[in-house]
């Protein structure tokens, strides 16, 4: 099988030739940069700076050599390294306060991180050391910042400083930002038309295009993470009227997104972070309160128009929500967080095998691959693979990105034995 088929197999839910591996085609399925940094020099590759297609997360670009050293079978429609389609994004990108400053995804620049790793980053973005870590600009706006002993560059509303509807007070207060301006541009649709219709005819991999969407996580960061739970639970109608807002720009949204990847684009994603570690954020009946008919509503719109499978990325200890996905829809969930309580691979794989895809799982990167010996990663992904994988339903990855310091002898040591214990039929 060629990647494209491989994929689409197992999202029927039958077996393919062997498991389909991603590595990057997601923001959830990818490497930190030092992690890349560290694979390729494991793989005597000469040193080069690496492109980041994450800002925030510090993700770097799976390059066209190890894609196919991986066997990797499934690639963003966004990616900007080869294969990669030659039409460059441009777009406004929102500011704290509200200014839309428009931006263009083709033009990079250097910049030397102070760990010594040379990355290549949107011209666009200019980072200043400051005495704490780091701060990102971007048009003389703040937009982010890194600790010095950070991995990442966190938004600001993770320090409070970037919350437009933090002082809503009234459902008439929800229409005082401008809303409008959540809508994707006719030119930014066309250009996702492109992208994928190049792709599509021009290599074999399947398509995915994530970042169709959010309801919880934007929900979050509209009011902040602590005052959305609680509009949820005690301010009803104004959790009702900022919902209402978002669905009709939602809507908007994911309706452009399939009239034109429809023909091209095989998995369409969207992320909503439900889970802690410990259990769910809500209960199963504010899900179905605030969040059931209104994701039916929105998947209804792939599923009418389009034959594209709907992914979402969903965190934690999720087991109690899944049917409720299921019900509204999706057809694949990553990044099936197995570490954490409830998500036990046996009992997620007999209980809801047979209806969603399970998008990653394919190794524990909390607790075992940063910290255990080469064989026993081995030992350890042959027997996620055992449970995960027959009958077909399983695209392999990790849980989630890869975090430095994890050692890139048991990167590589995973993903060769996903490849080699992968194929079908599964030995147990």
């Amino acid at each position: 099988m060629n990647p494209r088929n491989r994929v689409l197999t197992t999202l029927k839910h039958e077996e393919p030739d062997r498991i389909p591996i991603d590595i990057g085609a997601t923001p959830n399925t990818a490497f930190h940069v030092l992690v890349y940094r560290d694979v390729r020099r494991a793989l005597n590759l000469p040193e080069k700076p690496i492109r980041i297609f994450d800002f925030g997360q510090q993700l770097a670009e799976i390059e066209k050599e190890l894609l196919e050293y991986f066997n990797v079978d499934v690639i963003s429609i966004n990616r900007t390294l080869e294969p990669c389609a030659p039409y460059p994004h441009s777009w406004g990108y929102r500011t704290r306060d509200g200014t839309i400053i428009r931006v263009l995804d083709s033009e990079w620049k250097m910049w030397s991180r102070r760990d010594g790793v040379i990355v290549e980053i949107p011209r666009y973005i200019d980072v200043v050391e400051a005495e704490d870590g780091y701060v990102a600009y971007i048009g003389g706006k703040i937009v982010g910042k890194m600790p010095r002993d950070g991995y990442y560059f966190w938004g600001l509303d993770r320090y409070g400083e970037y919350t437009p509807l933090a002082e809503a007070r009234n459902v008439d207060d929800v229409k005082k930002i401008d809303w409008e301006s959540y809508r994707v541009s006719n030119d930014y649709v066309e250009t996702l038309r492109k992208r994928a219709e190049y792709l599509y005819r021009n290599t074999e991999y399947a398509l995915i295009f994530t970042g169709a969407g959010s309801l919880h996580e934007w929900g979050q960061g509209l009011r902040g993470w602590s005052r959305w739970l609680s509009d949820l639970r005690v301010r009803r109608p104004l959790a009702e009227a900022v919902l209402d807002h978002m669905m009709d720009v939602l809507k908007y949204n994911v309706d452009n997104y399939v009239s034109v990847l429809k023909d091209y684009v095989h998995v369409i994603g969207f992320s909503d972070d439900f889970g802690t570690e410990e259990g769910p954020q809500i209960s199963v009946q504010t899900f179905r309160d605030f969040y059931k008919h209104r994701y039916e509503e929105l998947f209804s719109i792939v599923k009418r128009r389009s034959k594209m499978y709907i992914y979402l990325h969903s965190c934690g200890s999720i087991q109690p929500l899944i049917r409720e996905f299921i019900d509204v829809g999706v057809d694949i969930l990553n990044p099936v967080q197995i570490s954490a309580k409830g998500m036990d691979p046996v009992e997620l794989k007999k209980r809801f095998g047979e209806q969603v895809v399970f998008w990653g799982g394919g190794a524990d990167t909390q607790h075992v691959l940063p910290f255990a010996e080469p064989e026993e990663v081995v030992e350890h992904v042959k027997k996620l693979i055992e449970i995960l994988a027959p009958g077909g339903g399983y695209v392999y990855a990790s849980v989630h990105n890869i975090q430095p310091p994890t050692p890139p002898q048991n990167i590589i040591a995973m993903y060769k034995t996903a490849y080699k214990y992968g194929q079908y039929p599964i030995k147990t």
